[in-house]
């Protein structure tokens, strides 16, 4: 038990902080600047810290469905089955979030401060719910049992 505590909460640490570095080294593009740098090759450099990212989140998850499956007492196929959904459905915002982000930094003379701004909060705000309910799930279901 002691273990799966401390690869969550590593791996929550780890999910926040890589967010925090995403954002850091968003801070000189647009909405966050005006009208703020183009996007270059440079930006190859998000796609690891992002991969970075979202596994430690699916892990974080992967550990939460197990946890409220064991409160359950759910059988091991349902904890089975249940943790291929949430990390099917994982990968389908992670995918989401790649094409959010190709869309905001793509250079486009249509896009407004107003867009990339949506772009980003899009972009930002998927990892960061995650990252905010997986806390208290796993702080529900592994301290406070009943």
């Amino acid at each position: 038990m002691v273990i799966k505590q401390t690869l969550f909460w590593g791996c929550w640490f780890t999910s926040l902080a890589t967010t925090a570095l995403l954002f850091f080294w968003s801070l000189p593009l647009s909405p966050f600047k005006h009208p703020g740098i183009n996007a270059n090759e440079a930006v190859i450099i998000f796609f690891p810290v992002m991969t970075l990212r979202w596994l430690t989140l699916a892990t974080t998850l992967a550990l939460v469905v197990i946890a409220w499956g064991r409160r359950l007492n759910l059988a091991t196929h349902w904890i089975v089955i249940l943790t291929i959904v949430v990390l099917a459905l994982h990968f389908l915002l992670g995918v989401i979030n790649i094409g959010v982000m190709n869309a905001w930094l793509s250079v486009e003379p249509i896009k407004t401060r107003a867009t990339n701004a949506i772009y980003a909060a899009i972009y930002f705000g998927l990892p960061m719910f995650w990252i905010l309910i997986t806390a208290p799930l796993m702080l529900f279901a592994t301290r406070f049992r009943s």
